[in-house]
């Protein structure tokens, strides 16, 4: 049996890695740990690992023993990855869903001015329902990040506008805590909300938790920026500084996401799993992009994705 696909081996390499993340963590330069393929000259590996990310990778032979990241962990294997501090998404002068689109898809640009002359650009991912008590449950949300939204009360205008006729939205609530970067806004007309398509894609289905029988599998997203992209799932569990259990994902081909995309709902792309909801992006570095679980999102914002059958 491949040891990633025994439940028991699964469970242990968390469990490991979650043991020894913090001392990980304060090693100098390391500023993620997660759980991965092993690569070798460039080559992935079909053997999990503790996978450090450090913003300096250098030999064992430059660093003092107390800097030193073990090659073996409990019987698990580590990989070091260097790459800069995943950052959040902001603007960027690049566009693909840019249009003004009635109703709205999830997908397309949503914009959240900051002053009189600046601004803020991100994604509307897809839309929800609150499941709060207090709150009507068949009103509609569109969900996208906390990093976002400027305050609490914060105007959302679909396309870039200040023109009242596209405003389309006010957050509703926002959230960045150690799980998630999440924000949703309640829609000014649920008439504007086009809840069952997302732009280039198609339907969102329901939400689905990846686990290491996942690795290396395709995703899909499309963002504000880059439009419709598709990438791997690298390495999940990742934990970082101020953030926990989030999802790794490395390009295919060609940039899976850049600034404007956040807020982006990314889907599974083919087989049983085609179309069920993921996760929801919020940053990256390089040639990776780092996004929230879906599960932790909903649990988390206290919502239901608006998803076909």
């Amino acid at each position: 049996m491949i040891p990633y696909r025994d439940p028991f081996y699964m469970e242990r390499i968390i469990d490991v890695k979650n043991r020894h993340r913090d001392r990980l963590l304060v090693l100098d330069n390391v500023h993620t740990v997660a759980v991965g393929f092993k690569t070798v000259n460039g080559y992935v590996l079909p053997i999990p690992a503790i996978v450090v990310f450090t913003t300096n990778k250098f030999p064992l032979s430059q660093l003092p023993f107390t800097q030193r990241i073990p090659t073996i962990i409990e019987g698990f294997p580590t990989d070091v990855v260097e790459l800069p501090h995943f950052v959040p998404y902001q603007n960027t002068s690049e566009i693909a869903n840019r249009e003004r689109y009635r109703p709205v898809p999830g997908g397309a640009e949503i914009y959240m001015p900051n002053s009189p002359t600046t601004g803020g650009f991100c994604t509307l991912g897809m839309f929800v329902h609150s499941t709060r008590p207090q709150d009507n449950p068949d009103d509609i949300y569109l969900l996208s990040n906390a990093h976002c939204f400027y305050r609490p009360d914060q105007v959302i205008f679909q396309p870039e506008s200040q023109e009242s006729s596209n405003r389309i939205a006010y957050a509703s609530r926002i959230l960045n805590n150690s799980y998630v970067d999440a924000g949703i806004a309640q829609m000014l007309n649920d008439g504007d909300a086009e809840p069952y398509e997302i732009i280039g894609i198609g339907r969102p289905l329901s939400p689905y938790t990846l686990n290491l029988t996942n690795l290396e599998q395709v995703v899909v997203k499309s963002g504000r920026t880059t439009g419709v992209t598709y990438g791997r799932i690298a390495y999940l569990h990742a934990d970082a500084d101020d953030k926990r259990d989030q999802i790794i994902i490395v390009d295919i081909d060609r940039a899976f996401s850049d600034h404007g995309d956040s807020g982006s709902i990314v889907l599974m792309e083919s087989g049983s799993l085609r179309h069920r909801v993921v996760g929801l992006l919020w940053g990256g570095a390089e040639i990776y992009t780092i996004l929230s679980p879906i599960q932790a999102v909903i649990e988390e914002m206290e919502i239901s994705l608006i998803t076909g059958s």
